[in-house]
């Protein structure tokens, strides 16, 4: 008997109305337009997330080998004149020093090549391999050419390296400055 009842209910429906499939349609487009912001906000913030400690690495990594080399520093001499862009910013950035036990002298130089910071090594007068480049240290921000890895030299001998790494591009891009301060050692 019930069954009888709905084959009666389903005998005149033939299919949805013109109403339901632009409902369902609506909800539908509605469902995947959430779901395709979520998974592009996600990916994005994972690529900013990657930026950010990509620039974090590089910046920590050029400020350990400048602090090092200027630890080991007897002399420490940033250049202080303008260079043709008109900035004064302690590039290039000489540090000399004497070994204890055998005497060798070693030269690095530091200098901004190319808006990336470069280092060249140099034992008793001859370069130590090739110079190596610091990527993404930026000395100046392309996009508001404000000065942004620069060194300078306080009264008492204190050396400041403040390096900024910028990584990726759009909303992507991440921004990462460190000031490191060292005290060269002293003469022997």
């Amino acid at each position: 008997m019930i069954f009888r009842r709905l084959g009666l209910l389903n005998k005149n429906q033939r299919g949805f109305t013109l109403i339901e499939v632009l409902i369902i349609l609506a909800i539908s487009s509605f469902v995947t337009g959430t779901a395709t912001m979520t998974i592009f906000q996600v990916l994005d913030g994972n690529a900013r997330s990657n930026n950010h400690m990509d620039a974090i690495s590089r910046v920590q990594n050029a400020g350990y080998q400048v602090s090092r080399d200027a630890e080991m520093a007897q002399i420490a001499v940033p250049t202080l004149a303008a260079d043709p862009d008109g900035f004064t910013d302690g590039f290039p950035l000489t540090l000399t020093w004497r070994e204890w036990e055998d005497n060798d002298e070693h030269m690095v130089i530091y200098s901004i090549v190319d808006n990336k910071l470069q280092r060249e090594h140099y034992e008793n007068g001859w370069l130590i391999g090739d110079p190596y480049v610091f990527d993404y240290i930026l000395r100046t921000d392309p996009n508001t050419g404000e000065l942004k890895t620069y060194c300078t030299r306080s009264d008492d001998g204190t050396l400041h390296f403040t390096l900024t790494a910028i990584v990726g591009v759009g909303s992507q891009k991440q921004t990462v400055t460190r000031v490191y301060e060292v005290i060269p050692r002293p003469s022997m």
